[in-house]
């Protein structure tokens, strides 16, 4: 299960990360726990916003093109850079057929620019982040600049400062990779988008380091059938 992996993750680093790093973390999650994130979002029943973005590819994709083909699932997520973005990532990828046999289509969001594995590379990050940045993904990931969409469903929220730190130590330039200083990122939701633009499920952590199960997904899915 992709939150058991990533339970696994977050020990090997607790393990392996100095004392004084793994306080910055702890102490960020906790800020970011303590957010009004889950009371802002967007919950089942409400209209989805409409949004037209590029894709990986440079071509523009729009929530209406989608709705023509089916239900639609948009998971949000923060970068290449965050292992756990890069778990969930991989699950997805690995189980995307099992989502396009319900007549869905997966779309991903995220902040950072196309082309962020190269950006990573040549600002030298550390090999071990390098290794776990997911790829071969072949749905369509949308670039949402200044995670103005992640706004409109309530889930943009700004990096505190002690995770600010943890990625400067790690080579990080989040500027390079999003192309703005503002340190703004989405909430790792994921939400089911039935055709008639409402949303019929959705999982909005409040917590980096939870992500929605593939088998939610499905079940989810599972519901819209007539």
């Amino acid at each position: 299960m992709l939150n058991e992996q990533i339970r696994e993750t977050i020990q090997m680093f607790r393990e392996s990360f100095p004392p004084e790093m793994n306080q910055l973390i702890e102490q960020g999650a906790g800020e970011i726990s303590a957010l009004d994130i889950i009371e802002r979002s967007l919950r089942k029943g409400s209209i989805a916003p409409s949004f037209e973005l590029k894709d990986q590819h440079g071509e523009r994709k729009s929530l209406s093109a989608y709705l023509e083909k089916g239900p639609l699932v948009l998971t949000f997520y923060r970068g290449a850079w965050c292992p756990y973005c890069n778990l969930q990532l991989k699950a997805y990828r690995d189980r995307l057929s099992e989502i396009t046999n319900m007549g869905a289509t997966l779309v991903a969001v995220t902040p950072e620019k196309p082309g962020a594995l190269s950006t990573l590379v040549t600002t030298g990050v550390a090999k071990e982040l390098l290794d776990m940045v997911a790829t071969n993904i072949d749905f369509d990931v949308l670039h949402d600049k200044e995670s103005n969409l992640a706004e409109q469903f309530g889930l943009q929220f700004t990096l505190p400062e002690s995770h600010q730190q943890v990625l400067e130590t790690f080579n990080i330039d989040v500027e390079r990779l999003t192309g703005t200083d503002s340190y703004t990122f989405p909430d790792p939701a994921t939400y089911v988008i039935n055709t008639d633009g409402k949303v019929s499920w959705c999982f909005v952590p409040n917590n980096y380091r939870k992500r929605a199960e593939v088998d939610d997904i499905l079940d989810a899915l599972k519901q819209l059938k007539p």
